[in-house]
């Protein structure tokens, strides 16, 4: 599985932090809690620097870039990986900001590390947006806002020191605010137990009538604060496509002992590859800005690959492979993400239609 072109674009050091964060994965589920060590390895790689634009402290990297290696990084440790994405989209919204000093101020911090952001934004995509009432209000005051409600998934909450988060005002418009956590009435939930990536710290926020100052205002007032920012990327097609990775080089390792395996490798590698080629013909030409329906397709592809590759890894594996602590059977959870994050209806509806064709000859 060793890609040319993927050794290429990086140097020895950054090798090196991926062997590291690779071992520092097979015992993540056994020591639990919040991932120091391995997000420390994953800041002495680079890569942290790599999203933020030079003038700011960074050390910004091109997107064919920073897509492929996210496919490695996530074949290394997903969960580590995942936090990683939550930090660079709290980066993303800072970086959009008219408010230029918090700006400059957030990013500097955020290129050395100083910091660590996280965003809550899926009340305002697609958690809980069935509600009558706004999960998180944003009530103005003299000096900013008065917060009240809930942030519902936090990533990495209890390692930060800024939510990028948004609140819905009386009148309908939305704000998109750096939140401090160390403000009073912000209470951390117990993160709840997930089917995999716990190590993510992934939990809620409640906000008590937490006082926020204008200072600390990204985006809005306006009518939906998300659209200053990106509009969507290849970004968890890239995670799919690593822990699709992870899974083949699993089936690899088990061919060598058992060669009738090797048709199933090479199978599932040939597809792997060809969904590798395909992200970074997206995101090498520019003059041909990608639209949603090739992504959402990526996304649908990538899914179904990572799904399909940890359940062959784990039937590779056989009995040994339905213990707990086997790589394997870590594998067919962390596969399972896919299905709810971030997945829009379409990649929902497409995964179902896959689930429910039988294709058994009987």
């Amino acid at each position: 599985m060793n890609d040319l072109a993927t050794d290429n674009l990086f140097d020895t050091d950054f090798h090196s932090h991926l062997t590291r964060l690779r071992e520092l994965s097979a015992s993540l589920e056994v020591r639990g809690g919040w991932p120091e060590e391995s997000w420390q390895t994953m800041c002495d790689s680079g890569i942290t620097a790599w999203f933020i634009p030079e003038h700011f402290g960074g050390n910004p990297q091109p997107a064919q870039v920073t897509s492929i290696a996210y496919i490695e990084l996530a074949a290394a440790c997903l969960t580590t990986t995942f936090i990683l994405t939550q930090r660079n989209a709290a980066v993303s919204r800072i970086l959009s900001s008219d408010n230029e000093s918090l700006k400059s101020e957030l990013a500097h911090k955020l290129a050395h590390n100083d910091i660590f952001a996280t965003v809550g934004i899926s009340h305002l995509t697609t958690s809980r947006q069935h509600t009558k009432d706004p999960v998180l209000k944003a009530i103005p005051n003299e000096s900013g806002w008065l917060l009240q409600g809930e942030i519902p998934w936090t990533t990495g909450v209890e390692a930060a020191d800024i939510i990028v988060t948004g609140g819905i005002q009386p009148d309908g418009q939305q704000v998109l605010i750096a939140l401090p956590t160390n403000l009073p009435g912000i209470n951390i939930q117990p993160a709840p137990r997930l089917l995999a990536l716990n190590e993510s710290c992934t939990t809620s926020v409640t906000l008590d009538d937490v006082r926020v100052t204008s200072d600390m205002l990204l985006v809005g007032p306006c009518e939906n604060v998300l659209a200053a920012g990106s509009t969507g990327g290849v970004t968890t097609s890239a995670l799919a496509l690593g822990a699709a990775q992870n899974s083949i080089r699993g089936i690899q390792t088990e061919a060598e002992k058992r060669p009738d395996l090797t048709p199933t490798a090479m199978e599932l590698s040939s597809d792997l590859e060809s969904l590798k080629s395909t992200l970074r013909q997206m995101i090498s030409a520019p003059e041909h800005p990608t639209n949603g329906e090739e992504r959402e397709t990526l996304r649908k592809k990538s899914n179904s690959l990572v799904l399909r590759a940890a359940q062959a890894w784990l039937t590779a594996s056989k009995g040994a492979g339905f213990l707990e602590t086997h790589p394997a059977s870590r594998a067919v959870r962390e596969a399972q993400f896919f299905l709810v994050w971030s997945c829009p209806q379409n990649v929902m509806a497409a995964a179902l239609a896959e689930f429910s064709c039988v294709s058994i000859t009987r």
